[in-house]
């Protein structure tokens, strides 16, 4: 009976040993998995911002112009916006100008041809002589946000964090799509 006991217990600790080591190399597995994730999260953060230094500290600085944008609403009621863009891609209309540190509600507009509802869209920044690319927003343009039956809009919150020129780069599907430059003050 002692020996059963003894074999038992060696039994025991084998297992339990086995069940540890099971245990201890799962948990590197998630370490591992979840260490790579930061990993690539990190490496593509790292490319945005440098790719955004790299192709866009070079490039132009000139205010981008604002232009009156005509739309019929529901009721056939005329009106306009003023926006500052490109009429031939993308814009944005709201409380002008630009207040630096204060967030504000502002309604992106897209002109271009391609259907673009729901796929990913990053509003980010980069202050003139500066090194640091900003996220301002991330959203989508997306049915139920027209401002007008004909109009293709994503609303957002824009806070630039100082006064300044700053380069807006709009990002769809993870391709950048259109520059504007703006003042802020």
């Amino acid at each position: 009976m002692i020996r059963f006991i003894c074999t038992c217990d060696v039994v025991n600790k084998s297992i339990l040993s086995l069940f540890m080591i099971l245990i201890s190399g799962m948990l590197m597995a998630c370490t591992s998995v979840t260490q790579h994730k930061k990993e690539a999260n990190q490496k593509q953060e790292i490319q945005e911002h440098t790719e955004g230094i790299d192709h866009h500290i070079q490039a132009e600085w000139d205010l981008t112009p604002s232009f009156e944008h005509p739309i019929t609403y529901e009721g056939g009621r005329e009106g306009s916006y003023t926006i500052i863009g490109n009429q031939h891609t993308v814009g944005f209309t709201g409380p002008f100008p630009l207040e630096a540190g204060k967030g504000n509600k502002y309604m992106w507009f897209y002109f271009g041809d391609e259907q673009i509802y729901d796929q990913p869209v990053k509003i980010k920044a980069i202050k003139k002589d500066t090194e640091k690319l900003i996220t301002l927003h991330s959203g989508s343009f997306f049915q139920g946000a027209e401002v007008s039956p004909d109009s293709v809009n994503m609303p957002s919150i824009l806070k630039f964090p100082s006064a300044g020129r700053w380069k807006i780069l709009v990002y769809i599907d993870g391709e950048l799509f259109e520059r504007l430059v703006v003042d802020v003050e």
